[in-house]
């Protein structure tokens, strides 16, 4: 359900019906925490319990306050789980004093409820709620709605490999394309042994009457857990990561285009391989999926059947190394900007 319409903004001196609006604060809070992977929030993170409890002076039991919840929201954007909230503008995590630049145009609140004891215990702990207190984290709350970084699992996979023994070379570059074509989607468990994460490697030894061919495809796998948006709109997303040169030599190298396509194979965006450096790409909400796991994948737009002849080398020694790659490296994230029932 949206805000009380008639109730926001509230003005000070304004009477309000507190355990209407507190329910209203507490669920905008556990939209939002629901955000959060199971397991990440600790257990006295928790959005509702310091609403309620004994002032120092006594009081009913349970005692409605808002005391605590400026104070939870500084923990909930400072705590030290990975890469939690995202301002995609400043490239930048998203912290207290930016959320209240953003929510209320002044780096402070009106009552300093985030101040401590030095012991992490809130110094204000039973401030009473006015309706200024709450004008403010409804601003702040709702400012909320911006973005999350999910966690990753990211490796470098074959993608297809080939194996070809022959017995002496008569035409260098009729056997590398013979061998080529030998590429026909079903891996050979084959690797090269050179170092990159996207591309193609190839070695042949030359081992006196015959040679052994080696060749090896590989992209790029990230897999992030989105399905901890399920229920969620996702309005837009961005996919950041880096690329550089892979380490060590080969006897010949050339450059590709690579390309991220996300789990369907639809692509999203390409460069050129020899471009190092960082990349955000713009991904469209379609491609997030939120029933699960959502996929990219960096690969090469050239096909591997196809002949190289960058790789051109000289006899009678045919013992030689060829190299078209790339490294991905971090950062890698997914900003996910997402859209929430509860706004301002």
């Amino acid at each position: 359900m949206p805000w009380t319409s008639d109730r926001w903004p509230p003005e000070k001196g304004d009477a309000l019906d507190t355990d209407l609006v507190l329910n209203e604060v507490r669920g905008a809070l556990v939209e939002r925490d629901g955000l959060v992977p199971a397991g990440w929030v600790p257990d006295e993170f928790s959005r509702w319990d310091p609403l309620r409890g004994t002032p120092a002076g006594g009081g009913p039991d349970p005692y409605p306050t808002v005391a605590n919840f400026q104070y939870e929201i500084q923990e909930m954007l400072s705590l030290a789980w990975p890469l939690r909230w995202w301002d995609p503008n400043r490239q930048d995590l998203y912290t207290l004093t930016t959320l209240c630049q953003d929510a209320f145009g002044r780096d402070g609140w009106t009552y300093d409820l985030t101040a401590t004891d030095g012991q992490g215990n809130p110094l204000n702990r039973w401030t009473p709620p006015y309706a200024l207190l709450f004008e403010e984290l409804y601003a702040a709350i709702n400012t909320l709605d911006r973005v999350r970084i999910l966690p990753t699992v990211s490796a470098s996979e074959r993608h297809d490999s080939v194996y070809r023994l022959t017995f002496g070379i008569n035409d260098w570059p009729q056997d590398r394309a013979d061998t080529f074509v030998l590429f026909d989607g079903a891996d050979d468990g084959q690797t090269v042994g050179l170092a990159y994460d996207v591309g193609m490697g190839g070695e042949v030894f030359d081992d006196s009457d015959s040679q052994q061919w080696f060749l090896e495809s590989r992209r790029f796998r990230m897999t992030f857990a989105t399905g901890a948006l399920e229920g969620v709109e996702v309005a837009r997303a961005w996919l950041d990561f880096a690329t550089e040169a892979p380490s060590g030599s080969a006897d010949f190298s050339d450059t590709f285009t690579a390309e991220v396509v996300d789990g369907n194979g639809t692509p999203l965006d390409s460069f050129a391989s020899g471009d190092y450096g960082t990349k955000r790409i713009e991904v469209p909400a379609a491609s997030i999926r939120t029933d699960g796991d959502t996929v990219f994948v960096i690969r090469s737009t050239r096909p591997d059947s196809d002949d190289r002849p960058a790789w051109d080398a000289e006899g009678p020694n045919y013992t030689s190394t060829y190299r078209e790659g790339l490294a991905v490296t971090g950062p890698m994230r997914l900003i996910v900007e997402v859209n929430f029932e509860y706004r301002g």
